[in-house]
């Protein structure tokens, strides 16, 4: 069905008034594209450099008291607490204060936390994922650094809380096992000297035999204990250098600072051209009817 001729006619004629009504009032769509771009350009004056900080941190993965499987499902592997941690008060408080920044509440502000799109793959490989920590602030690049730095430094420290432990518990152990083969070889060093003093001494030959079984078999005791106490010392050690490299949270990007614009000019310069002429013809038509109502009141 085809449109009315007559309808099509009018349409056209209301696109020319309005594009006329535009037309006459062209300085108002240029003061309003002019003053727009100014607000831009006065927003970023002074602005137009920040530093920024920012370090990765990898949450760590614990595996079981005895160097097992991993252990799945724990407060740490789900990224959204550690997020809800770093933005907790004391957390960032204390990076405020390490990093002399006026209040905790300024530097939230300026504080993103990130979790990496690569650690995706933590919900089907079971790994924890990658928290990307950034600090973008009017401040300089100690301060950026030091806060991102404080951040990152509480997230490890929180993240690792098992493997902590873990580790104290098997240096404990690894001490304990030092010590032991420490007054175990001391037994043996004097039984040693024992046998060795036997060939000296003025006895019998089956009383030096009585002596040196005793003394032999001494030997051979603590020998084999301290072979078995050796092998329980390794594996701790082995223990503890998995819960230190490999269990415990980490950096994987060390805090650094940078300077950074603070804003895409060109693109905020864009977008204020574009908003100003939408509102210029606006104000443009409603200006043209403001003026001509005081002459139809005058006609009419």
């Amino acid at each position: 069905m085809s449109q009315n001729p007559t309808s099509q006619r009018l349409d056209e004629v209301r696109i020319s008034e309005y594009a006329g009504r535009i037309v006459r009032n062209w300085y108002v769509v240029l003061v309003a594209v002019v003053a727009a771009v100014l607000l831009v350009v006065l927003n970023t004056v002074g602005t137009g450099k920040q530093f920024q900080g920012q370090a990765t941190v990898f949450l760590g993965q614990p595996l079981s008291p005895l160097g097992g499987s991993p252990i799945p499902n724990t407060l740490v592997a789900n990224p959204t607490t550690a997020q809800a941690y770093l933005h907790s008060s004391a957390v960032v408080d204390q990076a405020a204060t390490d990093a002399h920044i006026k209040s905790g509440t300024v530097l939230k502000n300026h504080t993103s936390v990130t979790v990496l799109a690569g650690s995706s793959t933590a919900k089907t490989t079971g790994a924890n994922p990658n928290i990307q920590i950034t600090v973008r602030g009017p401040w300089d690049k100690h301060t950026v650094t030091t806060a991102a730095g404080s951040l990152a430094k509480s997230l490890i420290a929180w993240a690792s809380k098992y493997q902590t432990s873990k580790i104290d518990l098997l240096n404990a152990q690894i001490a304990t096992d030092q010590s032991s083969i420490a007054t175990l070889q001391k037994v043996i060093d004097q039984a040693q000297q024992q046998v060795d003093a036997l060939a000296h001494q003025s006895m019998t030959p089956s009383d030096r035999a009585s002596i040196s079984s005793t003394l032999l078999s001494t030997i051979a005791t603590a020998g084999s204990r301290i072979d078995e106490i050796s092998f329980q010392l390794t594996t701790n050690q082995i223990f503890v250098a998995s819960a230190t490299d490999v269990e415990s949270a980490g950096y994987v990007q060390q805090p650094s600072g940078q300077s950074v614009s603070a804003t895409k000019r060109k693109s905020s310069l864009i977008v204020a051209v574009f908003t100003g002429l939408i509102v210029g013809v606006i104000l443009a038509l409603i200006w043209d009817a403001i003026r001509r109502r005081p002459r139809r009141t005058a006609e009419a």
